[in-house]
């Protein structure tokens, strides 16, 4: 009787494993991302970790590179990303509208602020990052305040920002800024006026403000603090204007040839793993109780010590609690919509189109 039990009992446990491994996801999947290199490559390895039968693949470039690689294969008949990861929430936006992004609720969304979802699941928001003002510290002794100091003739020809074509942080600012009226094109006019140099993307901006090459530009604010972090002379500064949102979104492709393979890499962006990782990698956690990146601005700090712990869905926005005392600018998307191949005709007029890489 015992050995008719103990056959039982191993039939039922082979069952049950079979089933799991049957609905453990594995194969691959490829993801098309602006994020950078070194860190997606981290992100991947930490997800294989938990997942190591899903293998990814991975197209990284610009989000504009991304976005014409993604129309370019919409024209062919479809497109080759199961996931896609970039700078660009119009453009997220206008995909989900023509039903080409599947809606998914990934585990521990109930952890994150409803802001961060959009289109019922369509796309999420699982880190995030700010366009600033980044300076050499060896060449600027008083820190800037203001995104109007990059217009100052005391740094004429010694200030940058990445090129809007390329950048969709820089193209998401740009398509904000010209409608904002404090602003306007008038303000980007200042910026040629004072011999602003266009680098091709954030990475360049960051790397040559760290040599002394320039004294200050605008940049993403996760690369100032990694170039800080690793010894270089890079501070950074939320304007008093306002620090500018860049939303990064991530979805599933809704003919994607894996979805629980798609599935568990979104689910793996909120688990504590994950969202610890982005705060190393300089990111800004977007699940309550994360721990935030280091070298944070001391008005940070100070004001989340005098800020009580803030929960999901409260009154208060959840992006005010994960960033608190920092005024916040987010993109005007309606403006960037109507005006998109405007847009980008009105940056190549006036600053030329982007370094080849």
């Amino acid at each position: 009787m015992k050995y008719i039990v103990f056959v039982l009992s191993l039939v039922l446990v082979l069952v049950f494993s079979t089933v799991a491994l049957a609905q453990s996801p594995a194969g691959s999947i490829t993801l098309y991302t602006s994020e950078s290199e070194a860190q997606v490559n981290e992100m991947v390895a930490d997800f294989n970790r938990l997942y190591p039968d899903v293998a990814v693949e991975i197209f990284r470039a610009g989000s504009g590179e991304v976005i014409a690689r993604i129309q370019a294969e919409m024209e062919a008949g479809e497109i080759q990303a199961d996931i896609i990861w970039f700078a660009d929430l119009d453009f997220f936006t206008m995909l989900a509208e023509e039903d080409m992004l599947a809606e998914y609720i990934p585990a521990g969304a109930e952890n994150v602020a409803d802001e961060f979802t959009y289109m019922d699941g369509a796309f999420h928001e699982v880190r995030l990052i700010f366009n600033i003002i980044a300076y050499n510290t060896t060449l600027v002794e008083e820190a800037p305040t203001s995104w109007f100091d990059l217009t100052d003739p005391a740094y004429e020809g010694r200030i940058t920002m990445p090129s809007a074509l390329v950048s969709g942080a820089a193209f998401n600012q740009f398509g904000t800024f010209v409608n904002d009226e404090r602003f306007g094109m008038e303000y980007y006019e200042q910026l040629n006026a004072n011999g602003i140099v266009v680098e091709r993307a954030n990475g360049a901006v960051a790397e040559k403000l760290a040599l002394g090459e320039y004294a200050l530009g605008q940049l993403v604010d996760f690369f100032a603090r990694n170039a800080a972090r690793d010894g270089s002379p890079v501070g950074y500064v939320y304007p008093e204007e306002g620090a500018f949102l860049v939303p990064t979104p991530i979805g599933i492709l809704a003919n994607t040839d894996n979805l629980a393979g798609a599935q568990a890499f979104l689910d793996y962006m909120y688990t504590p793993d994950a969202q610890a990782l982005f705060a190393a990698q300089s990111y800004i956690p977007v699940v309550v109780g994360s721990p935030l990146p280091e070298g944070m601005p001391e008005s940070v700090l100070m004001a989340m010590e005098a800020t009580p712990e803030a929960t999901p869905n409260e009154e208060m926005s959840q992006l005010a609690a994960l960033l608190p005392g920092v005024t916040i600018i987010t993109p005007d998307l309606e403006y960037i919509r109507a005006n998109r191949e405007t847009l980008r005709t009105q940056f190549e007029e006036l600053f030329g189109a982007p370094p080849e890489a």
